[in-house]
């Protein structure tokens, strides 16, 4: 059974007139008057294309910015996927031809366009002599990267995340101290950042350095100054003690193997009056949530109860109205 990505190139090779035509058309560069019978195929995507670029001109130069923007997201919606799988169908077939250097640079121009099919990378056969490679490795790790933070900034997580309704429950103070403990893309990291002010910190911390570059971009972008990065260990979240009032771990302590002993870390870390605050899914199987955790991940809230328990915390406060994950503020038992 072939994978996705050798697919793309057995089907490219086929088909390359149709893909790649379609791809160089988009970004402008066009073949003269070439036809072929599957690009007449895809006239109507070609036209739809052409139609979107006429609208954000249209609109741009109307003074229409917000219509202009809606159409320019669109467009980039309709061209994105063929400018990264013609970059990648010319870096599968630069490889089988033997030019490593053309092959590095198309594959990693097709992974800053968005291609993020790690497993079908590692896979693909055109890039077998490729695999021990520590470039390789690095290009499949920002492939990994760019699925990730699709995933956790899929349009529709607010059907099940609720952040506002989290952030209102949490009442972040100004100048509170804050450990987000796998940060991701930051999709609390910088609200929480705008909540406790220039006066608070956040400690977005995280174990892969390519969430973590991700993160540093968004920061820079927006202008947030009051958040500190850190790579961390996977068993061991490395606080200063007594340094943070309030520990978020949102959809990431099902990847902790041993909870308990990594839960009396937490505390250590925690200053006096502090909260721990765990929000993570419920069990469902599979079939009826195929995405969230696998099954092995997956930990009950009374599970979760316990081993906090074990680990020296209580339950101060917990929170329903999430759809898919239990909330649950803890804080030292015995204060």
């Amino acid at each position: 059974m072939k994978t996705r990505s050798s697919q793309r190139t057995v089907k490219s090779l086929a088909k390359a007139g149709a893909i790649i035509l379609i791809a160089l058309s988009s970004l402008g560069m066009g073949l003269g008057q070439t036809k072929t019978a599957e690009e007449g195929a895809a006239s109507p995507q070609a036209s739809d294309v052409a139609a979107l670029k006429a609208t954000v001109e249209r609109e741009a130069k109307a003074g229409n910015l917000a219509l202009a923007l809606d159409a320019a997201e669109k467009l980039v919606l309709a061209v994105e996927p063929e400018h990264f799988e013609a970059l990648y169908t010319a870096a599968g077939l630069h490889a089988a031809l033997g030019h490593r250097d053309s092959a590095y640079r198309c594959l990693a121009r097709a992974i800053a366009a968005g291609f993020d099919d790690r497993e079908g990378l590692l896979q693909d056969e055109a890039f077998k002599e490729f695999r021990g490679e520590a470039l390789f490795r690095t290009l499949a790790r920002k492939a990994w990267a760019n699925g990730y933070v699709g995933l956790l900034e899929r349009s529709n997580r607010e059907d099940v995340q609720k952040s506002p309704e989290i952030m209102k429950a949490l009442a972040f103070k100004p100048g509170e101290r804050v450990a987000d403990i796998g940060a991701g893309s930051g999709y609390f990291t910088i609200p929480v950042a705008e909540a406790v002010g220039p006066a608070g910190v956040v400690w977005a911390l995280d174990i892969a350095p390519e969430m973590l570059e991700y993160l540093d971009f968004r920061l820079k972008a927006r202008k947030v100054e009051n958040v500190r990065l850190r790579k961390v260990l996977s068993d061991d979240p490395q606080l200063e003690p007594a340094g943070v009032d309030t520990i978020l771990m949102i959809d990431a302590i099902h990847y902790v193997k041993d909870r308990v002993a990594y839960a009396r870390k937490l505390r250590q870390g925690l200053a006096p009056g502090g909260r721990l605050v765990i929000i993570d899914y419920i069990p469902r199987p599979m079939s009826e949530r195929p995405w969230g955790p696998p099954p092995e991940q997956q930990i009950s809230r009374g599970r979760m109860d316990a081993d906090m328990t074990a680990a020296g915390f209580k339950v101060a406060r917990s929170y329903d109205f999430l759809p898919e994950q239990y909330f649950v503020v803890y804080a030292v038992a015995g204060k």
